[in-house]
């Protein structure tokens, strides 16, 4: 965060501001007075700043409010300060917070006032910024308010900071060489925060009806409608919101809405396959290894598989997966959401990498599936992400646990792209946070991936 350089100056700076009303005076000539307000954390609302009481008494009982005020004059929230004491000629931290998250990018006005029983109120405020999330390998943006204290973003995914994925951005945000084919429901790519991160063939030029890269597929400049056999999701049968959901935790760029992916600077291939209820049937069982070979054959290095049957697939399917595995493409696919002690398929087979799920006390979530095939777990329970039209919804699965996976290997692979799919994984055992028995159990498999362990190695 930076601090601020006074209070006076940045409103300056932010001139528009100085007609909010109803700013009380700093009581220094009386003795007391607030400084030092520092934001503390935005999920939720929460500031500290510093109370001296140099008075002619004890304070007792010293209480007030926080007001936060956009830069149109609005009120945005309220919220107390609870009652304290300051000895006579002594200074103390005082903290304050909402009950509310609040991480509207813009430019604000924030001010403590403070009832001490003096002649007069005591205030401090000052102008700052909220900022989308910051990506420490990217340049600094160049955002409305330059030279406020600046506070940015927290990620309102809980699972992006478990499994330490702040930390290996230090390293690498993933590369666009590396390739995420997502085999789902269709990604809403209209999405200010999927717009740059879905993958582009390059052998095509778009909407010219002539398939350039003669793949035998028309047009496919960020994958394939496998539903309705076209180019694009947003034609035929209504996307549902599974897709986008996923795609955003694995490669959202960072907005307006506090949501950014494992690996934001990696690709998403978007290869629809399930249908606007978000299922599949047994009919579309040659259907789904067509997709999985499409993945493969266009230079997909990950294949994300937030799907799972109750039955064996067809033998079609089988032999797609393993084709997959031998081409050098990873396969991540779900346990499943029974909460039974089988892993489904096609996580069942021993080529794929398995995933369950586990809330945010790293306990297996209760419907998560798992059995001696789990790899690894991830987040899965209350995962908040984006949906179509780029709301924000929160939503629970070992649908969702996968991606977190899918990310980190992406991020590995960007960070050494001279390793193979094989040594990923092995790294991603290795390096995982165990969890439950030691070394590989039924509910963890090798434990939580762990994206900064494994970028570090």
């Amino acid at each position: 965060m930076q601090r601020p350089i006074s209070s006076v100056v940045l409103l300056l700076v932010a001139g528009y501001l100085l007609t909010v009303p109803g700013i009380a005076e700093t009581a220094t000539s009386l003795g007391a007075a607030v400084s030092e307000i520092e934001i503390e954390g935005l999920a939720p609302f929460q500031v500290s700043f510093k109370f001296q009481n140099d008075s002619s008494k004890k304070l007792l009982n010293v209480y007030g409010k926080v007001v936060l005020i956009n830069q149109f004059g609005n009120l945005v929230q309220q919220f107390v300060v609870e009652p304290f004491s300051v000895i006579l000629g002594d200074s103390c931290p005082v903290k304050a917070a909402s009950r509310w998250e609040f991480q509207e990018p813009g430019i604000y006005l924030l001010q403590v006032t403070l009832d001490a029983s003096l002649d007069t109120l005591i205030s401090d405020s000052f102008a700052f910024r909220i900022v989308p999330i910051s990506l420490p390998l990217e340049p600094p943006q160049h955002l409305e308010g330059e030279g406020l204290y600046t506070v940015s973003q927290q990620p309102v995914n809980w699972g992006i900071s478990r499994i330490g994925a702040p930390q290996a951005w230090q390293t690498t945000h993933g590369s666009e060489e590396v390739v995420v084919a997502l085999i789902d429901s269709g990604v809403d790519y209209s999405v200010p925060e999927l717009a740059q991160s879905m993958w582009v063939n390059k052998d095509e030029i778009p909407d010219n009806g002539i398939d350039d890269d003669g793949n035998g597929y028309v047009d496919d400049i960020h994958g394939w409608d496998f539903r309705d056999d076209d180019n694009s999701p947003f034609t035929g049968t209504r996307l549902h919101w599974h897709g986008t959901f996923i795609a955003s935790i694995i490669a959202a760029w960072p907005g307006k809405n506090a949501i950014v992916g494992v690996a934001p600077g990696a690709k998403i291939m978007d290869i629809r396959f399930l249908d606007s209820e978000n299922l599949f049937r047994k009919r579309d069982c040659e259907t789904f290894a067509q997709a999985v070979n499409y993945a493969v054959d266009n230079g997909a290095s990950i294949i994300n598989l937030s799907i799972y049957s109750d039955d064996k697939p067809c033998a079609v399917l089988e032999q797609a997966l393993q084709r997959a595995g031998e081409k050098g493409v990873i396969v991540v696919a779900i346990a499943g959401n029974d909460g039974m002690s089988q892993v489904s398929y096609p996580a069942k087979y021993d080529f794929v990498t398995a995933v369950s799920a586990i809330n945010d006390s790293d306990q297996l979530a209760e419907f998560s599936n798992y059995g001696s095939e789990i790899v690894l777990t991830g987040p899965g329970e209350m995962i908040t992400s984006l949906i179509p039209g780029g709301f924000l919804a929160t939503k629970s699965g070992t649908s969702f646990a996968a991606p977190f996976v899918s990310g980190t290997l992406a991020l590995i692979l960007s960070a050494d792209q001279n390793m193979t799919g094989a040594q990923a994984v092995a790294l991603l055992k290795e390096s995982a946070t165990d969890l439950g028995a030691a070394g590989h159990d039924n509910y963890f498999g090798y434990g939580l991936v762990n994206a900064d362990a494994a970028v570090s190695k």
